[in-house]
């Protein structure tokens, strides 16, 4: 079996190929992307196991440009009260990701996808 990541998967067309390249890097074995949400300099990335935010040039960021969170560690998504930014905790820390006025309806359903599979609601 090969060890390279699934590519080329529908839910990953949003990506551009600089991030889909960031991703593929990060991707475990037989991890592959389930949702992808644009968000203002960077995308919001859902795997089977993790979430993870990507950073437009995140090859020129290599401690931030590629952040991810396992799902089953505590992580905490929402939209936040202004409704344009997804506000992400775990570890203590907090990341904000802003979102515009298009792209709110894909970030609202890529929060809602992440709390049901952390937390079994919508």
């Amino acid at each position: 079996m090969s060890s390279t990541p699934r590519r080329g998967r529908s839910a990953d067309h949003a990506l551009s190929e600089a991030a889909r390249e960031a991703i593929w890097a990060v991707l475990e074995r037989a991890e592959s992307v389930a949702f992808v949400a644009p968000a203002v300099g960077s995308s919001l990335v859902l795997t089977q196991h993790r979430l993870i935010v990507v950073r437009d040039g995140a090859s020129f960021r290599p401690k931030t440009g590629v952040r991810s969170f396992e799902l089953a560690s505590g992580v905490a998504i929402r939209i936040g009260p202004a409704r344009r930014r997804v506000i992400i905790e775990s570890g203590g820390k907090t990341i904000n990701v802003f979102v515009r006025s298009d792209q709110l309806a894909q970030a609202e359903a890529f929060v809602a996808e992440v709390r049901h599979r952390i937390y079994g609601e919508g």
